[in-house]
């Protein structure tokens, strides 16, 4: 084997372990392995680095409120609004602001 060839397997292996090569250059890079113990080393290195760990993303869970914990909370809402109105007013009715 020569060290052009042995460049040229070397350049194509990513490509052959991926399935994109040609027919032809898959039996030349084939051939190649078989005779080339170097080449050959390469390729199973390569083949053993490839593993597929696909490692999906945390799903975030989505805070849903029911009809009952919205109408509280809307509630609740109004209500806060009403107190700090009555806290106003009764503040300046003390005080004398006005």
């Amino acid at each position: 084997m020569t060290k052009f060839e042995c460049d040229l397997v070397a350049d194509l292996l990513p490509r052959y372990i991926d399935k994109k090569t040609s027919e032809e250059s898959n039996r030349f890079i084939e051939e190649h392995i078989r005779d080339c113990q170097d080449c050959k080393e390469l390729y199973e290195a390569m083949v053993a680095d490839v593993v597929v760990d696909v490692e999906q993303p945390p799903i975030k869970k989505r805070f849903r409120l029911n009809g009952i914990m919205k109408m509280a909370l809307i509630v609740l809402g109004y209500l806060v609004v009403v107190l700090i109105a009555l806290f106003l007013f009764s503040y300046i009715l003390l005080n004398g602001v006005i």
